[in-house]
């Protein structure tokens, strides 16, 4: 089962009530760029320098107290939606505004019905949020969150053949020119997806992404034998997942 609903999460998912194995998301980062995309040396595996602004498709202003509440009602609804021994791998970033550093776990420890596992460092080797006075952030988080009341389920890191990465720091660079999802801002890499839902989930299991974008997540899982529900707001990136998502099914009859 595939199903990628169009809408925001607290509209399309109200049914996944203790229902979800394994929840992998990214939600807009509240980066406040706007104005065309400059692509600086991804294309050559490097450093991107000059992608200041480019976040399109999301309204990425928010002001940074109404983002927070609504990451912190975000991650209360994942609590309800995960299963007992469910994993939440939530994608994420420090980001820097006005030389200060604004960091997720500001509004992770606000939510003390989720318990923090794992810490993955995503190496992306990119960035659309720069100060020329700071380090250029092109690392990304990657946190791996149970329910404080739930059974604790350990990963697949040990029984898993073909999982590509297994510490904790994963080298994917993102290159835009070779992605499948150019249209997309801020995509997610399909080696990504697919070591998240191989270590935290097992086949037949249903993985959820309520921030959808450009569906990779959805791909992986179908690819991977597993179930998927998820939700996405945009409905440009939601008619070209489901396009995307008719290629895959079409590879794997």
């Amino acid at each position: 089962m595939i199903d990628l609903r169009l809408g925001s999460y607290e509209d399309c998912l109200k049914d996944q009530i203790q229902s979800i194995d394994l929840l992998f998301t990214s939600p807009p980062y509240n980066i406040g760029s706007g104005g065309p995309r400059v692509d600086g040396f991804r294309h050559r595996g490097g450093k991107d320098k000059k992608s200041y602004g480019g976040i399109t498709g999301y309204k990425d202003t928010l002001r940074e107290g109404d983002y927070q509440d609504s990451q912190i009602a975000f991650l209360r609804w994942c609590v309800k939606a995960l299963k007992e021994d469910g994993v939440l791998v939530y994608n994420h970033k420090p980001r820097r505004k006005n030389g200060v550093m604004i960091h997720p776990m500001q509004w992770l420890l606000a939510v003390p019905d989720l318990v923090l596992m794992e810490e993955i460092i995503w190496d992306r080797r990119s960035t659309h949020n720069h100060d020329n006075h700071l380090f250029w952030p092109t690392t990304e988080r990657l946190y791996v969150l149970r329910k404080a009341d739930g059974r604790y389920r350990y990963e697949n890191n040990g029984n898993v053949r073909d999982l590509q990465f297994r510490d904790d720091h994963w080298d994917i660079p993102l290159n835009p020119r070779k992605a499948t999802d150019k249209n997309h801002a801020c995509p997610f890499d399909t080696r990504l997806a697919d070591n998240v839902i191989k270590a935290f989930s097992d086949p037949g299991d249903l993985v959820c992404d309520p921030y959808s974008g450009s569906g990779t997540t959805a791909a992986s899982a179908q690819r991977l034998d597993r179930n998927f529900v998820g939700s996405e707001l945009d409905a440009k990136y939601h008619r070209e997942s489901l396009k995307r998502l008719n290629a895959v099914q079409r590879e794997l009859v």
